[in-house]
């Protein structure tokens, strides 16, 4: 069930949550670890929420109805319970004891809102965005899973990265996909190439909530990730099954200083919005884009602007 569940209450919660857990902790003097957690009762004192009057149940709420998981929850006192049933894995853990690894995350999540039925006090857990953090102190390597060419069976069929108009031209300068803002690239795992395009011939948008990309994206970029990470391009997973890169220092291509996911792994884009099909495929441009779709503008950019004028603030 998603968050429109009881209305705005639900998303205005959610959006400051996010706000604060991806950017706004250190400005606003949140203690946070390198995992990204931050105390439950901190959160909720902190000013905007504070000024909104959430409460624990809400947090708790916004954690179980998130429709892209976008949030870990951890029950403090079962740390060790978590760590002694757990550690006979194979598998890396957190400081706090909570396996790397999707499922391991999942179940952690899963006990602590479980326990929130029982345990009402906000100091005894701790929440953490589970991916898009802009905060510099979040290690991303310390609570994601990293993909491997020696694991063959993990690795996804589809890496995509979805984008707008009027951001595809400078995609093509700068030589592939560079973090922007954030920490890390952002890529779904879904939909395949071949359901996009037919859904193109059939005229049916068939769209619906995708971790790791927004809904309304126009362009979608897939990965070559077998490529890719053969050639170095690290990729890792978070809980909620949003693939993850910083890129790599590539030479020849923009700015030697700035990461990169090259163009050249970029197995085939596709202009989605106005069903124009393929724009470019293996290392070749089929054909540019309309300019009166580039001039349109970035609908990410006018959105933001407006969310600027008002209380609550950006997803």
């Amino acid at each position: 069930m998603g968050q429109q569940r009881n209305g705005g209450r639900d998303v205005t919660v959610s959006k400051a949550l996010s706000l604060l857990l991806r950017h706004a902790a250190e400005k606003e003097g949140l203690k946070m670890d390198a995992q990204g957690y931050a105390n439950v009762a901190d959160v909720l004192a902190w000013r905007k929420l504070k000024s909104l009057k959430v409460t624990f149940p809400e947090i708790v709420t916004a954690v179980a109805t998130s429709d892209k998981k976008r949030f870990a929850l951890l029950h403090i006192p079962s740390a060790n319970a978590q760590q002694s049933t757990t550690s006979t894995d194979e598998q890396p853990h957190t400081d706090h004891g909570v396996p790397t690894t999707s499922a391991g995350q999942d179940t952690a999540t899963e006990t602590a809102l479980s326990v929130s039925e029982s345990d009402s006090d906000p100091s005894h857990f701790l929440i953490r965005a589970t991916q898009g953090h802009s905060i510099q102190s979040v290690d991303a390597a310390s609570f994601l899973e990293k993909l491997s060419l020696d694991e063959e069976d993990k690795l996804p069929d589809t890496v995509v990265h979805g984008t707008f108009h009027a951001v595809w031209p400078a995609i093509l300068s700068s030589g592939g996909l560079r973090c922007m803002g954030r920490n890390q690239v952002h890529f779904a795992t879904g939909p395949s190439v071949d359901s996009v395009l037919a859904r193109e011939a059939k005229g049916d948008e068939g769209e619906k909530v995708i971790s790791g990309m927004r809904r309304d994206a126009q362009v979608l970029i897939y990965i070559d990730l077998r490529r890719a990470l053969a050639a170095g391009v690290p990729f890792w997973r978070s809980e909620n099954g949003v693939i993850l890169s910083e890129g790599m220092i590539t030479e020849g291509q923009g700015d030697p200083t700035q990461k990169v996911v090259p163009m050249e792994f970029f197995e085939v884009v596709v202009e989605k919005h106005r069903g124009l099909g393929k724009l470019w495929e293996r290392g070749q441009e089929i054909q540019t884009l309309p300019e009166e779709l580039i001039k349109h503008g970035n609908p990410k950019g006018r959105r933001t602007m407006e969310k600027k004028k008002k209380v609550h603030s950006q997803p």
